[in-house]
């Protein structure tokens, strides 16, 4: 059995509150808290996407970036980044170079249950590996893609 991720309440500003929630928490109170996003590309610039797993909890079926994730209670974003590619992708931190980009705020309500205020910390990464070789979480993920960067906007424009 696991346990459920406590993650950070944070400020309109970003700044942890010192209230702690389990992720389930944070989403149907309507809590803001921190996310990581990667965008992950192999040594020929090709950008490296996951299909999301039918029974998640958000975005089932869809295509997203390489790799997104909460940032846990008490946990910086470069380590959340680090835990999230060895979750779902099962990379090597040490084997990927990594890039912090740039911090934005994103509200979604996805249904009355599911109210996602966050703060997106974003990175970029390059690392070699044979995609068929990466041991995605399949609780997670249920398909791995490259593409081309011009392949991406097209499919970002189509949704």
């Amino acid at each position: 059995m696991t346990t459920e991720e406590k993650i950070d309440v944070l400020d309109a500003q970003g700044i942890r509150t010192g209230e702690i929630l389990p992720k389930h928490k944070i989403h149907t109170l309507g809590k803001i808290h921190r996310a990581v996003q990667l965008y992950l590309f192999d040594p020929s610039n090709q950008l490296l996407l996951q299909r999301r797993a039918l029974h998640t909890d958000h975005y089932p079926g869809k295509f997203s970036i390489s790799v997104t994730g909460h940032v846990q209670a008490g946990e910086s974003s470069s380590d959340a980044m680090k835990r999230e590619l060895q979750e779902e992708l099962g990379l090597d931190p040490a084997d990927v170079v990594l890039d912090f980009l740039f911090s934005f705020r994103q509200d979604v309500i996805l249904s009355t249950t599911y109210i996602d205020y966050q703060f997106n910390e974003v990175y970029v990464g390059k690392a070699g590996f044979p995609i068929q070789h990466l041991a995605f979480n399949v609780d997670v993920v249920s398909e791995l893609q490259l593409v081309t960067w011009p392949a991406f906007q097209a499919m970002v424009l189509a949704e």
